[in-house]
């Protein structure tokens, strides 16, 4: 796949503290749509964030009040000047950032706020907890607009299911930020006033964590998914095994015992 040049820093800030990386979507005049200098900055800040053990945490949330309209449709406008080669490669970009995110190695939390649309969709699918205001409309606008949700799909059917992705997909419906949590396509429904507060607990919750055990715990959760149950006998047995071992479920399981903090959480 060609590379790409993060030409403009400014799509993506980031901020990091006490183990946390708070990554913004910065395009509001276009809702922050995901166009390829937009996506290729959340790559390559996304690899940086992973390849750092002192972060612990990531928060994704958007621009001007609003979350992500989906794919930055001048971009798609230019496809049909393009060879087949160079839209497939578009779509590859796409499909790199929705699978950097669903293996990623730290949990996400996604903070959605005014709408969430079409490929937008598809991060709220990779994230491990999304947090949405009760204002938020979301839609898989693609058929609208005679495309596919193709990138998108294998994500968004192992979130939701084959019936809801159906549903949607099929229709381009608009839902409600309710109806995405009945579904499990967000955990929570709150106030936008209220968010705040609870972002911070979130985030307290996830940093009292151990970072290995998380990391190692996400890991089998993608595994299980895509292996038959027959299949996960020994790789379950062999992660508990594992982490019984290790030094972080020795000193977690100590400390409980000892009824003090582990020394990851002083």
């Amino acid at each position: 796949m060609e590379s790409f040049e993060c030409k403009n820093q400014n799509l993506v800030l980031l901020n990091q503290s006490d183990g946390t990386s708070r990554l913004l979507l910065n395009d509001p005049h276009k809702n922050n749509a995901l166009s390829k200098e937009m996506i290729d900055c959340l790559i390559n800040t996304l690899n940086k964030i992973a390849a750092d053990d002192r972060q612990k945490l990531v928060i994704i949330r958007g621009a001007g009040g609003s979350f992500c309209s989906g794919a930055d449709l001048n971009w798609m406008k230019k496809a049909i000047s393009q060879s087949d080669e160079k839209n497939k490669n578009d779509a590859a970009l796409f499909f790199e950032l929705y699978t950097l995110l669903f293996h990623f190695p730290k949990p996400i939390i996604m903070w959605v706020e005014k709408c969430a649309m079409g490929g937008a969709l598809g991060l709220l699918a990779c994230a491990d907890y999304v947090i949405a205001d009760t204002h938020v409309k979301m839609a898989f606008s693609e058929v609208k607009l005679g495309l596919v949700p193709a990138t998108i799909s294998p994500f968004v059917l192992q979130k939701i299911g084959l019936s809801h992705a159906k549903a949607f997909m099929l229709s381009g419906a608009i839902f409600s930020a309710k109806q995405a949590r009945r579904m499990g396509l967000i955990h929570e429904v709150l106030p936008a006033m209220a968010i705040p507060d609870r972002i911070k607990e979130l985030t307290d919750q996830f940093k009292q964590n151990s970072a290995e055990a998380m990391m190692a715990t996400k890991r089998l959760l993608n595994k299980l998914i895509a292996t038959p149950l027959n299949e996960v006998k020994d790789m379950c047995c062999d992660h508990i095994a594992t982490s019984r071992r290790s030094e972080e479920g020795q000193e977690g399981v100590s400390a409980f015992l000892e009824k003090r903090k582990p020394n990851w959480n002083k």
